[in-house]
């Protein structure tokens, strides 16, 4: 007997923030269904996928959570019908965002300073610092800087994320979510942002790859800012969206730093 396949529509989620998209395909086979998930995006997401099935075996544990790394595209569920006589029914819901929850920092690896080699600049806000550096957030850093200072990258990656269209900044909290920056993925699936860059102050595009020490933008005041400066985070996504800062090691001309400190100056290597 032919079974009668009844298939309800697949919903989708995406990421606010994302340019371009994920995609979950469902490919019909003779007794089986599979899910296949294509990421046009440049960079790794981490998604989490339910299902309402009915006279089908899923492949895998749901609800599930997962990754898939930039421009690639996996099977990520196989349904098989159980009873051929019979009809089935599946329907999916997901979400996603940016990084992978899975990443495993890479403790040992030493960071260049954010700077141009030879360069001084004081550290104003350091680690677990009162005014801004709290929470999530709270392993990140903020070099004085004069507007149009050049910024360079501490680590080798790929840009996965610019923004340069903003002309302001202050102590409003509606400039929390208008800072002009540049984000840049690590090969351990860390990333690094590079913040309160100037207007039209990103000399890097989306999905360009970064040497250390290369020019990356330049220094501004906007954003959520109290006057011009760099705000310099190394973090990983975490379940559920976001992401949560990391505390990293430097290399300086005064030697290896495990943590840098407030008021001091700091000479790039």
């Amino acid at each position: 007997m032919i079974s009668v396949i009844f298939i309800i529509l697949i919903g989708l989620l995406e990421h606010h923030q994302v340019r371009d998209t994920l995609e979950l395909r469902r490919v019909e086979n003779d007794g089986y269904v599979e899910l296949v998930l294509i990421n046009r995006n440049s960079y790794p997401v981490t998604f989490e996928l339910s299902a309402d099935i009915r006279n089908l075996r899923s492949s895998r544990r749901l609800p599930l959570i997962d990754f898939i790394k930039g421009r690639k595209q996996k099977v990520v569920l196989r349904l098989d019908v159980v009873d051929r006589t019979e009809e089935y029914s599946y329907r999916t819901n997901y979400k996603w965002y940016l990084g992978n929850i899975f990443a495993r920092p890479d403790k040992n690896h030493l960071y260049h300073l954010p700077f141009k080699k030879g360069e001084r600049y004081r550290l104003d806000q350091g680690y677990n610092g009162s005014f801004s550096h709290t929470g999530d957030g709270r392993y990140s850093l903020d070099f004085f800087m004069e507007e149009g200072t050049p910024i360079h990258a501490a680590r080798a990656g790929m840009v996965v994320d610019i923004e340069s269209k903003y002309k302001k900044g202050g102590t409003d909290d509606s400039f929390r979510t208008r800072a002009n920056h540049v984000t840049v993925l690590h090969d351990d699936g860390t990333l690094a942002d590079y913040s309160h860059l100037k207007f039209d102050g990103v000399v890097v595009e989306d999905g360009q790859r970064v040497r250390v020490g290369q020019l990356l933008g330049y220094s501004g005041a906007t954003g959520f800012v109290t006057g011009p400066h760099l705000h310099f985070t190394v973090k990983k996504a975490k379940r559920g969206g976001g992401f949560i800062s990391i505390p990293v090691k430097f290399t300086t001309q005064q030697g290896i730093v495990e943590e840098l400190e407030e008021g001091k100056y700091y000479l790039g290597y």
